[in-house]
């Protein structure tokens, strides 16, 4: 445990010092915004959990990749693989750190959309959605960024993989095409609960469980393949 809390002492540090937190601050000004800009259109609401949904998104595909190349181009990795930290420690200080900036950031945009707009919330569904989100989305990332050594390899990793999992769902969210398909889509169950945060009632129950319960599925496939890919990738073939 006391390894893990000086990871995530370590991982605030690299947040701070690669300024992953100021953009992520940046992107949430620019979030709210947009939620300016489209106040008077239909489906605001859905624009509204997109962007949402886009926090952790940035952040667990983006920012994780980001901090890995950084470890990866300065050796740290590589020292760390040689020291008492087991690779669990070394995910669980990404998950934690990643996710609380994720709520941070959240809080921020929902907190402008409060005072300025005077948006109503669910914070139930809003604490649930983003801790879900971010955990799978981090884990996401990081399996990619761990098989890929350059930054353009990692964009094009992270454009295809974005696009892959979330056009479908939204298409589905927006009403533009539904089909009951889409629910095999992960971000189809992030996208359901973080759109009850705004718009409590617009799902059936058994709807909602399967954001929660098909999400935490998820997070238990991917920890384990992302485990397999730091041994495979980092560790054996050094990095």
């Amino acid at each position: 445990m006391s390894n893990v809390k000086n990871m995530i002492r370590w991982e605030f540090l690299l947040l701070y010092r690669y300024k992953i937190i100021h953009i992520s601050i940046l992107s949430v000004v620019l979030y709210f915004l947009t939620t300016q800009a489209i106040s008077s259109l239909q489906g605001q609401m859905q624009v509204h959990s997109t962007l949402l949904f886009f926090d952790p998104a940035v952040i667990g595909f983006v920012f994780v990749g980001a901090l890995v190349l950084f470890e990866k181009s300065e050796n740290v990795l590589q020292a760390l693989v040689i020291t008492p930290m087991r690779i669990d420690e070394y995910l669980q200080s990404k998950l934690l750190s990643l996710t609380l900036l994720s709520l941070v950031s959240a809080s921020l945009f929902l907190g402008l959309m409060a005072v300025f707009s005077g948006t109503e919330v669910n914070v139930v569904y809003f604490i649930v959605g983003i801790i879900l989100t971010s955990i799978m989305l981090i884990l996401l990332g990081f399996i990619i960024v761990s098989r890929v050594d350059s930054v353009n390899g990692y964009l094009l990793g992270i454009m295809i993989g974005f696009l892959a999992l979330s056009f479908p769902p939204l298409l589905h969210i927006f009403g533009l095409f539904e089909s009951l398909g889409f629910y095999l889509w992960p971000t189809m169950a992030s996208l359901i609960i973080l759109e009850n945060v705004f718009t409590s009632g617009g799902y059936e129950t058994w709807e909602l469980a399967y954001g929660v319960i098909y999400q935490i599925i998820w997070i238990g496939i991917l920890y384990v393949v992302a485990k397999k890919a730091f041994r495979e990738f980092i560790i054996v073939r050094g990095g």
